[in-house]
């Protein structure tokens, strides 16, 4: 079994390939991203699917590893073969979805994080927002892949006056994010529950301009006028993007730090936007479902703490595993391929110490069936 003996089986090895671009941040979807594409690959930082029993360290570090192989476990040995389903990850077990969003309920911001291309997870999003919208509690939808510019076209779609085409061509979406008609349910059951949808993303060019330059290249008036006067950089998330971002042969330390930077400042950003719709007078009851790529949420660090740094409102993180999907062909090994995720040793992950999330959410047969169970002898 992948899960505990030393040789992995060859739908363990797809499995892991399959949850490695699940938490990928999908950022090359974007035609015009200012940094590369952010890619954590490695869920084996929590699972370790290559085998070996736990050794013995701090009992704050082993918890998520622990907590995440229990909880597959009993989802193996449930009797479903498909593998489908939402986990706690920190109490360990499947979760239903009424029980799921009881809890999140009781939160006043969900974060659910996608990678951006996989159509099931947009999907599980639509059903997400009916069900939190039929709770009776207000609601308000986050959208990474919308800008503060688009809203008067929103407002104009959610009154029904722009059908989704002529909202995307008022907004020239297609030139920003490639894959645009996988949000036409989410906008579409938006406005038949009269949600209002904020955009996120912004200013692009300023982002741009810290990947190239630096944090420092921005000046105390250019820094007024965006709104980020407070910016507290988290050693602990820089140090996790430093170890992330290397995905392209050749790229310098400097910039490295460089894009670091970017993509935290991207987050404060988007966790004003969050705060300040909550804090106004129509948001101050309101339940916030935040829709990113997981990069932006994995392990509570990023958006979520920007948010928390602003507003300390309860939250929960959720985060989509990817289906199977058919390995693409390798590129040349002297070059490395910026869609692929980058490998990262389990060892190199545990500074971090934190679960990775709330819940995660399984698709169908993302996990084998019960009858592929062998014994370590039978795998060898």
């Amino acid at each position: 079994m992948a899960l505990f003996f030393r040789r992995p089986s060859r739908r363990g090895r797809a499995l892991r390939l399959s949850v490695r671009r699940s938490l990928s941040d999908g950022g090359a979807n974007r035609r015009d991203s200012y940094p590369p594409p952010i890619r954590v690959g490695n869920f084996s930082a929590l699972v370790p699917l290559s085998g070996g029993v736990l050794k013995k360290v701090d009992p704050l570090l082993s918890l998520p590893r622990a907590v995440v192989r229990l909880a597959l476990f009993c989802l193996l040995c449930s009797g479903e073969a498909s593998g489908q389903g939402w986990i706690d990850l920190l109490a360990g077990d499947p979760v239903s979805e009424t029980d799921l969003l009881s809890d999140l309920r009781t939160a006043r911001i969900t974060y659910l994080g996608e990678m951006h291309t996989a159509r099931s997870h947009h999907r599980i999003e639509e059903q997400l927002l009916s069900a939190l919208a039929s709770g009776g509690a207000p609601l308000f939808l986050f959208l990474e892949m919308l800008e503060p510019k688009d809203e008067p076209f929103l407002s104009r779609f959610l009154e029904g006056e722009l059908s989704f085409e002529e909202f995307s061509q008022r907004i020239d979406w297609a030139s920003r994010w490639s894959n645009y008609r996988d949000y036409r349910g989410l906008l579409r059951i938006a406005r038949a529950k009269r949600i209002p949808i904020f955009g996120l993303d912004g200013p692009v060019p300023l982002f741009r301009r810290i990947a190239r330059r630096g944090w420092q290249s921005i000046t105390p008036a250019e820094r007024e006028r965006a709104g980020l006067t407070r910016i507290r950089f988290d050693p602990l998330y820089q140090r996790l993007l430093l170890l992330l971002l290397p995905i392209h042969p050749g790229m310098t330390r400097s910039w490295l730090r460089r894009a670091a930077e970017a993509q935290e400042i991207r987050d404060d950003w988007m966790a004003q936007r969050i705060v300040s719709a909550l804090r106004s007078s129509r948001g101050k009851d309101c339940h916030a479902l935040v829709l990113c790529g997981a990069g932006h949420l994995r392990f509570g660090l990023g958006l979520p703490e920007h948010v928390a740094i602003r507003s300390p409102l309860p939250h929960r993180i959720l985060l989509l595993v990817a289906p199977s999907q058919t390995p693409r062909i390798r590129a040349p090994s002297s070059i490395r391929n910026p869609q692929q995720p980058l490998p990262i040793p389990h060892a190199a992950l545990e500074f971090i110490g934190r679960p990775l999330a709330d819940y995660l959410w399984i698709p169908p047969k993302s996990l084998p069936a019960r009858k592929s169970f062998r014994r370590d002898s039978e795998s060898r």
